[in-house]
């Protein structure tokens, strides 16, 4: 698919989708990739202890008694008043304080298409010739789709998040092949350096490991089930979509 793929030729137009829009594909990519409902990783050293200090757990001093200090009945008119000021900077002091803890349980709760597209973000639409479509943020390209197919996540966004995708594996005499954009046929998923987990069905999108590589090296369809490739033995198993080093894999950032 991107094997012949030149931004500054292939590219037609590029535009940031209405908010309708981008609700309905978020919609379509939760319901895909369930991966992207799970809850984004953060990192336990930057969690603060929830636990109080004993500084922090003692009540603070009631602001009535600098007041009641002050002699005189004019005095305590004036402390009365600043009393009234001191409760409107309370409320306010009072008030931050909530925001901010509304403000970190909501990114406790923050999912992985949180983080890769925060809500706050504008989806962009890149279209480009046959048909593709490359949705980005901040021009950065995150997932992909021909025609009305499924959508699929780009190798670079698919290497930070590994298991967005079911994992195939090829053995090592498959690599060349792949990595020059052949489809991927059944003896190297079969052999005993590669690997085709059951129950997946077909058109299933796969990220293609290689035998001795840690990140994936390609992304795939499935062009039947797990159980009908392992029964013919033989024949074309996945048909590569995108794979590392082709030319989307050069592009690091795409229309507007």
């Amino acid at each position: 698919m991107f094997k012949k793929f030149n931004p500054k030729e292939d590219v037609s137009s590029s535009t940031s989708l209405k908010s309708s829009v981008q609700r309905n594909i978020r919609s379509s990519l939760l319901a895909q990739i369930p991966f992207l409902t799970q809850p984004a990783y953060r990192d336990p050293s930057t969690v603060s202890n929830s636990a109080p200090t004993e500084s922090e757990a003692a009540p603070a001093p009631a602001p009535e008694a600098e007041e009641e200090s002050a002699g005189g009945k004019k005095g305590g008119k004036k402390g009365g008043k600043g009393k009234g000021k001191g409760g409107k900077g309370k409320d306010k002091e009072d008030k931050e304080p909530k925001e901010d803890k509304e403000d970190g349980e909501g990114e406790a709760n923050l999912t992985v298409i949180d983080e890769i597209w925060p809500k706050k973000e504008a989806l962009g639409l890149t279209k480009c010739h046959d048909r593709i479509s490359i949705f980005t943020v901040q021009t950065v390209p995150l997932f992909f789709q021909h025609f009305d197919g499924p959508f699929v996540p780009t190798l670079k966004l698919l290497h930070k998040y590994p298991e967005m995708l079911p994992h195939v594996q090829i053995d090592r005499g498959a690599i060349k092949f792949l990595l020059a954009g052949a489809n991927m046929m059944a003896p190297g998923l079969l052999s005993a350096g590669g690997k085709l987990p059951d129950g997946l069905p077909k058109d299933e999108i796969v990220a293609i490991h290689a035998e001795g590589k840690e990140h994936a090296c390609g992304i795939g369809k499935l062009v039947a089930s797990s159980e009908e490739i392992k029964k013919a033995g033989k024949g074309v198993a996945v048909e590569v979509i995108c794979w590392i080093g082709d030319d989307l894999w050069k592009v690091d950032t795409i229309g507007l």
